[in-house]
């Protein structure tokens, strides 16, 4: 197991944004409460997804950490 390594601090220090997009991709819904970005998936209609993007903030501006990731299947799965 010594050979293993992280790339990712045990504890992240950024900022998750959920978003609930349909199926055009706009934003129905976005904050940072996991929870209820997983009630407003189940409201929304058929074809919407979620996406997770990491951001770093200062105190003054925030900025994208890489790209955001689709996570809709994971959620759906983790939910039966």
């Amino acid at each position: 197991m010594s050979n293993i390594y992280t790339i990712h601090p045990k504890k992240s220090p950024l900022i998750l944004l959920y978003e609930v997009v349909d199926e055009e991709g706009r934003a129905e819904w976005g904050g940072n409460d996991a929870e209820h970005c997983m009630q407003w998936l189940s409201l929304a209609p058929t074809g919407s997804r979620v996406l997770v993007s990491g951001w770093e903030s200062d105190e003054e501006d925030a900025h994208l950490v890489g790209q955001s990731l689709d996570i809709t299947d994971i959620i759906k799965a983790a939910s039966l």
